[in-house]
């Protein structure tokens, strides 16, 4: 049975844990949210008047790295209990698309935030944290009805923690892209680059955006491979040609031909930000838009 809390000053009626702790971790998000926005906005302004001061003001006008890792830490505890309740608050184990999303940003946020912090990159934070205040709040839209199949098998869980960390980390990767773009971007508007850069080398983040696609590729490797095992052991065939299966391959062609372009021919710049959007939209089809397609529309799970 998921836990009930019962909070009279706040709430008329009791309401799951799960529910309340949803609730206080889009919020901790969305402080963390308006605290990077806040010091981007102040950078950029920071920026536009540097052309004008000394090299000691313009060190004074830099703006600080005021999220603290200890809020960060606060939200990313409260939301994995959430999602643990999500999850487990019954006894069995519940998964859906929405908490598939949850969870992938959740990992995005581990993998990034506090080495963005350390490093006062405040980039994909940027980007990053109000999607997750956002969609933290999609399991209490759309509740986890069904309960995962196969959870018993241990071979099942390996794919299935490969198969999330790849997701978090190919999310990673197309927000950098996405970075990227905006950068490549800014060389074509002289009056962007008078002042102090918005963002490092463009070769230090292309040579980020590839180990994070490296990693990410040997990840979602693994997780094909344990998958076709899986399928062979609960199904009796290796293959299974449904939606899940023709877009996590496609999604897996696509990034090995960007790296394999990256490696014989150095692809860079516009062609490695429209490939890898591309392969993480087929990648978001295989999994999470299949269970969406199956759980909202036809109301039934996979």
């Amino acid at each position: 049975m998921t836990p009930i809390v019962s909070l009279p000053f706040l709430f008329p009626t009791p309401i799951p844990l799960a529910t309340l702790l949803t609730v206080v971790a889009a919020l901790a998000y969305g402080f963390l949210s308006w605290q990077v926005l806040r010091q981007v906005a102040a950078q950029s302004k920071a920026r536009l008047a540097q052309a004008s001061l000394s090299a000691k003001a313009r060190q004074d006008s830099q703006p600080s790295a005021g999220v603290a890792p200890p809020l960060l830490g606060f939200a990313l505890t409260i939301h994995a209990g959430a999602l643990y309740f999500e999850m487990f608050g019954d006894g069995s184990v519940h998964f859906s698309f929405a908490v598939a999303i949850s969870v992938i940003l959740w990992l995005a946020v581990v993998l990034h935030g506090f080495e963005s912090l350390a490093h006062r990159q405040r980039g994909l934070l940027a980007l990053i944290l109000p999607i997750t205040s956002a969609c933290v709040l999609l399991p209490l839209i759309f509740p986890a009805e069904h309960p995962l199949v196969h959870i018993g098998s241990h071979l099942f869980r390996v794919h299935f923690i490969l198969a999330m960390l790849a997701y978090g980390v190919f999310l990673l990767a197309t927000l950098q892209a996405c970075l990227l773009w905006i950068a490549e971007r800014d060389l074509h508007h002289p009056e962007r680059l008078t002042a102090a850069p918005r963002f490092p080398p463009l070769l230090r983040m292309e040579n980020l955006l590839f180990r994070m696609l490296g990693i990410a590729f040997l990840l979602l490797t693994a997780s094909l491979a344990t998958g076709l095992l899986i399928s062979e052991q609960f199904y009796g065939q290796w293959i299974r040609a449904d939606h899940k299966t023709i877009f996590a391959v496609l999604s897996w062609l696509i990034f090995g031909a960007l790296l394999l372009g990256r490696r014989l021919r150095g692809w860079r710049g516009r062609k490695a930000t429209g490939w890898t959007i591309a392969g993480f939209m087929s990648l978001l089809l295989a999994y999470v838009g299949s269970r969406f397609v199956l759980e909202v529309l036809l109301d039934r799970s996979l």
